[in-house]
């Protein structure tokens, strides 16, 4: 509240003014401390008047002040007139400041404190304090239960905690324990070395790496090295191949499941061997049959068991055998210049064609013989469906390619082009065909209806997996393969003679085991789907001109064209024990197999499971 006296004209005012009220700093000039304080209108009675005057805080701080006050008619627009002097204001008389709050009533607003608070301001305070602000430090020492504290380092921590005071997902050594994310545990004490786990009732799930833990690797490549305590799932088309490590340790673990169509192999290192019961012909023997040695045996073919088998020889009759070709029997076919014959799986269906002739059928494993009404051609090779409907044949002296359904009963030709056609091959359910000759191999993915080149050159002999993806053909440059996926041939090499006249091939019905024969060579065979051969040394020196094989590739036969000292010979895998020392061993496995090694120490691993049959060489 101010009080002030105003005269006008020199006699004491009356009426309404407007007054306007501003604090300075000093007395003249100076600066304003405070905003002006418009009070309109102010009643003024004999010269007296009284105005409320809040200038907001920080203004009266101890120090001087000076009232301004600006006068004018209430109503007028004239500037306002300066009363002089300005009107001091001491912190006594205004009362405002005090150096002690003794005297004071009622809420101090906390804008109106500054300074530091001595410590002694604090001390037995005892109501709750709530500190909002994230910037307050604090320094010092502090007491109390730690409730409701956030974001603490552990490493500011002492003692010890008790296990209620752990949050409720906290593993414990001494119970049980349940872990729900994804956990790396590395080693025991603090998880710093190997993990034992004792317990017989630990359970786990999941894929684990370790020893007899092993987790499961999909991989679609077809080379890798093979880590301790691993399992490869192969998914490539093309054979994979695993090589074992190099320095394992005994108890060692790798396992192999074949999920691809290419099968796989096991690669041996240096002085290592697989000790196992495999399949192989490491310890078979070929063995001459009942056949007659002074014919001139052109072509021969088996039943997808390997235990039914028909075989022709030029100038003579046609054989059959029902025990995979030890003993046979000749048939009511009559002798003629027979070159090439076919069987269906189960052996009940043949087929045998003339030189310059007709082809004949027998529906009853070779005991009769009916004409299939054929033209009088050069035939040179057949091939059969499964089933034994559906048939191809070949023919030389620049013809063609002919295909014969039980459903038309007659011999068709097809759009392939005129040529020295040498050898044909047929999927087990005939709609993929495969045809070799002098203008090279030419394939057909609809029973014949349209061929397109594969490859150029001069060819004497192909053959095919059931599926017909998987192809192996030889000719004047060697032995190549092919699949459908990669769609290229490859050349080769590994295991066979530099140079060969090569008369007849032989495949699996997975396209893994194959046979190959020479003129006036041997047998050569491969477990790996041609990836290695190995000479079959037991098979004597001989005009080979055909090879026939069992669909799973364990049982073999093969005819030699001699009027002198021909013949046929049979080879029957058996028991493998032991792969052959170092790199030119190992296992191998088609699509569907699977199996478990375990290393037993010098230099040997072991299978301890499989599944399917497991090749060794």
């Amino acid at each position: 509240m101010y009080q002030g006296r105003l005269n006008d004209s020199g006699s004491p005012a009356n009426g309404n003014y407007d007054l306007r009220f501003r604090v300075y700093d000093a007395v003249t000039d100076g600066n304003p401390v405070s905003l002006a304080l418009t009070n309109s209108p102010t009643a003024v009675s004999n010269g007296l008047f009284a105005v409320n005057l809040d200038f907001g805080p920080g203004i009266f701080t101890g120090l001087n002040r000076w009232l301004d006050i600006g006068v004018r008619t209430n109503g007028s627009t004239s500037a306002f007139i300066i009363l002089s002097p300005r009107q001091l204001l001491t912190p006594v008389p205004y009362a405002i400041f005090a150096n002690t709050a003794s005297n004071l009533s009622g809420s101090l607003p906390s804008s109106q404190l500054a300074g530091t608070l001595p410590a002694s301001a604090f001390a037995g305070y005892t109501n709750t304090v709530s500190l909002t602000n994230s910037g307050n430090l604090f320094g010092g020492t502090f007491s109390g239960n730690g409730g409701g504290v956030t974001n603490v380092n552990v490493t500011n921590l002492t003692g010890v905690l008790a296990d209620n005071q752990l949050p409720s997902n906290t593993a414990f050594v001494n119970s049980n324990q349940t872990f729900s994310g994804a956990n790396t545990f590395t080693g025991t004490n603090f998880f710093s070395g190997a993990n034992n786990f004792t317990n017989r009732g630990n359970s786990f799930v999941g894929s684990f790496f370790g020893n007899g833990l092993v987790g499961w690797i999909p991989t679609n490549g077809t080379a890798l090295q093979a880590d301790i305590d691993h399992g490869y799932l192969v998914t490539n088309s093309q054979l994979t191949t695993v090589t074992l490590p190099a320095s394992p340790t005994s108890g060692d673990i790798v396992r192999i499941s074949g999920a691809g169509a290419g099968g796989w192999q096991v690669a041996q290192n240096a002085n290592q061997a697989i000790l196992g019961n495999f399949l192989g012909f490491t310890n078979s023997s070929w063995t001459a049959s009942t056949a007659s040695k002074i014919l001139s045996w052109y072509d021969i073919a088996s039943s997808a068991d390997g235990t039914k088998m028909v075989a022709v020889a030029s100038g003579d009759t046609i054989y059959t055998s029902a025990d995979s070709g030890k003993t046979w029997y000749s048939t009511s076919a009559s002798p003629a210049a027979w070159r090439a014959v076919a069987s269906s799986a189960d052996g009940s269906k043949l087929v045998a064609a003339l030189n310059m002739g007709d082809i004949y059928l027998s529906t009853n494993s070779g005991s009769t013989w009916a004409s299939s009404g054929a033209q009088h051609l050069a035939w040179t090779s057949l091939a059969s469906s499964a089933d034994g409907t559906r048939l191809v044949a070949t023919v030389n002296n620049n013809g063609g390619i002919y295909t014969w359904t039980s459903s038309s009963g007659s011999w068709s030709p097809t759009s392939a082009q005129s040529a020295n056609w040498s050898s044909v091959a047929s999927s087990a359910d005939g709609t993929r065909l495969a045809a070799a000759g002098g203008s090279g191999i030419f394939l057909s993915s609809n029973s014949g209806g349209s061929w397109s080149s594969s490859t150029s050159g001069s060819w004497s002999a192909i053959a095919s997996s059931a599926d017909g993806t998987k192809l192996v053909a030889a000719g004047s440059s060697g032995i190549y393969t092919w699949t459908s996926s990669g769609g290229s041939w490859v050349h080769r090499t590994s295991g066979l003679p530099g140079s060969a006249t090569w008369t007849s091939v032989s495949s699996s019905s997975d396209g893994g085991k194959l046979a190959a024969t020479a003129s006036s060579g041997g047998i050569y065979t491969s477990l790996n789907w041609g990836a290695t051969w190995t000479q079959q040394f037991g098979a004597p020196s001989a005009n080979w001109s055909a090879i026939t094989s069992s669909a799973d590739g364990s049982k073999l036969a093969a005819v030699i064209n001699s009027a002198t000292s021909g013949g046929i010979y049979t080879l029957q895998a058996s028991a493998v024990s032991l792969t052959t020392i170092g790199t030119s061993g190992g296992i191998t496995g088609g699509q569907g197999t699977a199996v478990e090694l375990q290393y037993i120490g010098n230099n040997l691993f072991m299978p301890v499971s499989s599944m399917g049959i497991i090749w060794g060489y």
